[in-house]
């Protein structure tokens, strides 16, 4: 590729930076500090199959609180339950409608800049808020989202930090024969306005000739990017690149962050997991969609900022083939990009299946049986409007650690 071509490609999927001057980090493929395990200590754990108390549906994040209270969100049953300390249930926030403090789907849940708790509606993007007692108040639509205007506003991820609300979407459009999409990572204000946009990418689908591409409609919404204790936004723009990059609160580009690493392949049976789950589940032209997929998996399957200013990274690696007793192995880099070590959480859980979220105040909740439940509930609950997941998915069970990193 010719340095032009390449100049070129860098531009289509950034926004508007002077790319020239943006320092980048190129790490070695080992960490200065090598590898450490972290067990991770139970709390307190609920559902599964012996447990008549808690009803769970698929829990699919987790919040924490200053008081050491989580904030489980349950997709399926369109609520957060809420649990305190010891692991006791205190109320449930939210629930299916189109009334004060409900939404129809909650694809997230985020506290607001106010104090209070956001849910977040997938589609039709908006935010319903209630306060913490479960009390609605009011509801952000991003964007005004005035469909006479043209175009429907989607949500797909959300942060907040102090007066700051980031949320990552689209927003979409229908032409004649082709369906438009705008993504984006920005922050809004109170009103719904946004504010400042820190990474864009426009993706269009004909309905001609239908294809969906997993590379190319890759978009970091999900898992994909995170918002620092300091403002900054950290984004893996890219689906085929161990690579992060920095931006300031204004917007501006400020470094990128890159390691060497290979990429794994995915089985077969991965291949087709995935191919459904991409294939729309109604539609006339379901059957004539050419669907395709990418034989590795996403090089970096999440990402967050810590306290410290430490980034977290979990690469595809650290999913696979770990060792007993392992659940994942992240790598850690400080603040100023410099690859530090890897870090190995021990718990009970298998990294491919269940997943461990980190909600903060050194907590970290692992909900088991979650990728099965997720694609029963992809593939068919929330496709066909069911409220009822596969008869054969296993029951969740969602335990609660603390830890020390």
């Amino acid at each position: 590729m010719s340095n032009f071509a390449k100049i070129l490609s860098l531009l289509l999927i950034l926004p508007t930076v002077a790319v020239a001057d943006v320092p980048v980090i190129d790490n070695g493929p080992a960490p200065a500090e090598g590898r450490v395990t972290v067990q991770l200590e139970e709390m307190w754990r609920i559902g599964g199959e012996d447990d008549e108390d808690n009803l769970l549906g698929v829990v699919n994040q987790a919040l924490a609180d200053d008081q050491g209270h989580v904030y489980l969100l349950d997709i399926q049953l369109v609520e957060v339950q809420v649990f305190d300390a010891e692991g006791n249930y205190l109320r449930s926030l939210g629930q299916r409608g189109d009334g004060p403090g409900e939404v129809r789907n909650a694809f997230g849940t985020v506290f607001m800049p106010d104090g209070t708790l956001g849910l977040i509606q997938g589609f039709p993007g908006r935010i319903v808020k209630v306060d913490l007692e479960g009390t609605p108040a009011g509801e952000l639509r991003p964007g005004g989202d005035d469909p006479a205007a043209g175009g429907f506003f989607a949500l797909r991820s959300s942060a907040s930090l102090g007066s700051s609300l980031v949320l990552g979407g689209m927003k979409l459009t229908r032409g004649d024969d082709t369906r438009t999409a705008n993504h984006f990572i920005a922050t809004f204000g109170s009103d719904g306005a946004e504010t400042v946009r820190y990474f864009e990418k426009t993706t269009v689908r004909s309905f001609a000739r239908p294809e969906i591409s997993e590379k190319a409609e890759y978009f970091p919404a999900q898992g994909g990017w995170a918002l620092g204790h300091d403002g900054r936004i950290f984004i893996a723009p890219t689906r085929n690149d161990y690579r992060i990059d920095v931006y300031g609160a204004d917007g501006t580009l400020e470094k990128t962050i890159t390691r060497p690493y290979e990429s794994i392949a995915r089985t077969p049976d991965e291949l087709e997991r995935t191919r459904e789950l991409m294939t729309p589940r109604r539609g006339r032209n379901r059957n004539a969609i050419n669907v395709v997929v990418e034989p590795t998996e996403r090089d970096i399957q999440a990402l967050r900022v810590d306290r410290q200013g430490q980034i977290w990274i979990l690469p595809s690696s650290g999913l696979k083939d770990q060792p007993a007793g392992i659940h994942s192995t992240w790598d850690v880099f400080d603040f100023r990009g410099q690859f530090r070590k890897q870090v190995s959480f021990a718990c009970e859980g298998e990294g491919g299946q269940d997943a461990l979220f980190f909600p903060g105040g050194g907590l970290a909740v692992l909900v088991r049986e979650h990728r099965d439940a997720m694609f029963a509930f992809r593939g068919r609950g929330a496709a066909a409007g069911e409220d009822q997941l596969d008869g054969d998915a296993r029951p969740l069970e969602v335990i609660c650690y603390k830890f020390q990193p």
